[in-house]
């Protein structure tokens, strides 16, 4: 967890908030005051990394607040909400996959909430990097048999043949077999279509 926005329209809170976050996770905090202003730092700053909303803010309950920061960032957010307003609050927000939290605020149990946040959000990091690189290599290998058989369709080689053509083709050039497969592809196009 590298970047927290707390949004709170008490300053005291906000401070006390703010400075455990910064004692327990050593990240960067910023805060906004209102619905408003977290909105602009969410703009102009998409790589926050969690939102803590103490309602009610001045400009609004901060559940519109918490549904827009799910629905448009990456950012998790956690909502501090009055007991009395737990009921109906809490349905409304998990339903976006806000986390709900009850005043009065206990120290453990909100560290023991970011510091899960925060190892989901590695994990899913790690697991959205590894389903990138597949990727990747599926559209390389695509690439590469795209060249192989535009090189049987309009040259009359075997597959064997086609491979053995692309793999010296790439060592000739010194590139890697992708790259001299979306040349070969461009050559064959220009050539025959």
């Amino acid at each position: 967890m590298e970047n927290v926005l707390i949004i709170s329209s008490n300053k005291n809170a906000a401070e006390a908030l703010a400075g455990f976050i910064r004692e327990s996770f050593q990240c960067s905090v910023r805060a906004a005051e209102s619905g408003y202003q977290a909105k602009s730092i969410f703009r102009s700053d998409p790589g926050l990394d969690l939102a803590l909303i103490n309602t009610p803010l001045i400009d609004e309950s901060g559940i519109d607040l918490a549904e827009y920061i799910t629905e448009n960032t990456a950012a998790s957010c956690i909502l501090i909400i009055k007991p009395e307003n737990s009921e109906k609050t809490s349905e409304r927000a998990e339903k976006s996959g806000v986390i709900v939290m009850i005043r009065p605020v206990n120290r453990g149990l909100l560290y023991q909430l970011v510091k899960t946040i925060d190892i989901a959000v590695k994990r899913s990091l790690r697991i959205y990097q590894e389903k990138q690189k597949l990727e990747r290599r599926i559209e390389e290998i695509k690439t590469i048999d795209k060249a192989k058989f535009m090189l049987m369709e309009y040259k009359s080689m075997t597959e064997a043949a086609a491979h053995e053509y692309l793999e010296q083709y790439a060592m000739n050039k010194r590139k890697k077999k992708y790259i001299a497969a979306l040349e070969l592809i461009d050559r064959i196009s220009e050539q025959y279509l």
